[in-house]
C-alpha cells in the first residue's frame, strides 16, 4: 500500500490534480450558489406544481442533493429522472433543471426535447455543448459552469445553483444552510487534506482500511442514502473498486441476508462505513444499533461516519465529501490514477447518438 503522507507519491499517482479538487471543494460550493443566485431569465413561480431534475451520473446527482436538502414542510412532488424519458405529468406547471456537465449527454439531451415538448420551465444546468445551444434556441434560462473539470469533481458547480434557483423562486430558503455548510466544509478541508498526517487524518485511515475490501455502504433513508449512493459512485470511478450502497430501513428486508454466514464467502472482505446524522427517524437509529454489530463479525473492517451538522444540506454534504477524499486517497494508496476512468471512455467513444454520452 502506497504511503498517504508522502508528497511525492500522491503527486506522481494523482498527475491530473484530482485531490487538488476535492481539497478545494469548499469554494467551488460557495461559488456555484452564487452562480445559480446570478441566473436571469428565470421562468415564472407562480403555479409551479413539481420540480424534476433530468441528468445522468455525476450530473445527475445534483438532483438527489436538491431533494434531499428540500425542508420536510416542502410540498411540492421532486423527482429525480435519470434515462431518456420524463415523468408523464410533466407538464407547462413543471420547473425541469436539465442538467449535463457537458452538455452532449444523450439521455439528457432527449429528455430536455420531451421536456420542451410538454410545455415545461426548463433552466438548464451545463458547461456548454449542445444542452446549452438548444436551451438559448428556445429562451430557456441558463446556468453556464466553468468548464475542464469531470462531472463527479464539480458536484459543488452542478448542484448549489439548483437550490438558488429555487430560492429565487421562492420555492424554498436555503440562505443560512448554505453558509452552515460551506463553513462545514472549509474545516473539514482543514482536517482531511494531504497535509494532514495519517495518524491524525481519518480520512486517509479509512482508506488505508478500505484497501484489498469490497465497500458497502450504508446510510439512512433520505440524505444519508444520498450520501452512500455519492461513496459508491466515487469508489467506483476514483478506486477503480467494486462498491455497494443501500439504506436502511430497506436492507433489513433483503440485503440482511447477504451477511448471512450460508453466503459471505472469505476472499470477500466487506469492508462496512455506516453514514450517521442527527436527523435519523428514531426506529432507524434503533435499527443501525441492532443491525451493524449483526454485520461486523463478517466484515473486514468497519467505521462509522458520523455527521452532527445542523441542516440537512450541511449534513448531506458532511458525509459526502468524507467520502469524496476516501475514494480519491483509496485509489492513491493502490497506486492508481483517480482522474482516468478508461472503461466509461471507450464505452463512450463507442456510441452513437445525438452527442458523446458525457455525463
Amino acid at each position: 500500500m502506497n504511503d498517504l503522507d508522502d508528497g511525492r507519491l500522491i503527486a506522481a499517482t494523482d498527475p491530473g490534480g484530482f485531490l487538488g479538487l476535492v481539497e478545494d471543494f469548499p469554494q467551488q460550493v460557495a461559488d456555484g450558489w452564487l452562480l445559480g443566485k446570478q441566473v436571469s431569465n428565470l421562468p415564472p413561480a407562480s403555479g409551479i406544481n413539481g420540480v424534476v431534475v433530468l441528468g445522468m451520473g455525476g450530473s445527475g446527482i445534483s438532483g438527489n442533493v436538491l431533494k434531499a436538502s428540500m425542508g420536510v414542510g416542502f410540498k411540492l412532488p421532486v423527482r429525480v429522472s435519470k434515462g431518456y424519458g420524463i415523468p408523464g405529468w410533466v407538464g407547462r406547471d413543471t420547473l425541469v433543471f436539465a442538467v449535463s456537465y457537458s452538455g452532449e449527454t444523450e439521455e439528457t439531451l432527449e429528455a430536455f426535447e420531451q421536456a420542451r415538448s410538454a410545455g415545461a420551465r426548463i433552466v438548464t444546468v451545463s458547461s456548454g455543448g449542445t444542452l446549452a445551444k438548444w436551451g438559448a434556441d428556445h429562451g430557456c434560462a441558463a446556468v453556464t459552469l466553468k468548464s475542464g473539470l469531470q462531472p463527479r469533481a464539480a458536484l459543488g458547480y452542478l448542484s448549489m445553483p439548483l437550490l438558488a434557483v429555487c430560492q429565487s423562486l421562492g420555492l424554498d430558503e436555503f440562505e443560512s444552510d448554505v453558509t452552515e455548510t460551506v463553513d462545514l466544509l472549509r474545516l473539514r478541508a482543514a482536517q482531511w487534506n494531504r497535509e494532514v498526517p495519517h495518524d491524525r487524518n481519518p480520512a486517509k485511515r479509512l482508506a488505508a482500511d478500505l484497501v484489498g475490501t469490497t465497500p458497502v455502504v450504508y446510510g439512512a433513508e433520505g440524505l444519508g442514502a444520498v450520501a452512500a449512493y455519492r461513496w459508491k459512485c466515487q469508489l467506483n470511478e476514483c478506486s477503480k473498486v467494486h462498491a455497494f450502497e443501500n439504506s436502511l430501513s430497506e436492507l433489513n428486508h433483503n440485503e440482511v441476508m447477504g451477511w448471512s454466514p450460508l453466503s459471505v464467502q472469505p476472499d470477500l472482505r466487506p469492508g462496512l462505513v455506516t453514514l450517521r446524522h442527527p436527523g435519523e427517524h428514531p426506529r432507524i437509529r434503533e435499527r443501525f444499533r441492532v443491525t451493524v454489530p449483526l454485520l461486523e463479525p463478517r466484515a473486514a473492517c468497519s467505521c462509522e461516519v458520523r455527521t452532527e451538522a445542523s441542516s440537512s444540506l450541511a449534513r448531506l454534504f458532511d458525509l459526502i465529501y468524507m467520502g469524496d477524499f476516501v475514494a480519491t486517497y483509496l485509489a492513491i494508496a493502490q497506486g492508481i490514477d483517480p482522474t482516468k476512468i478508461d472503461l466509461i471512455d471507450r464505452v463512450k467513444s463507442s456510441l452513437r447518438g445525438p452527442g458523446p454520452a458525457g455525463a
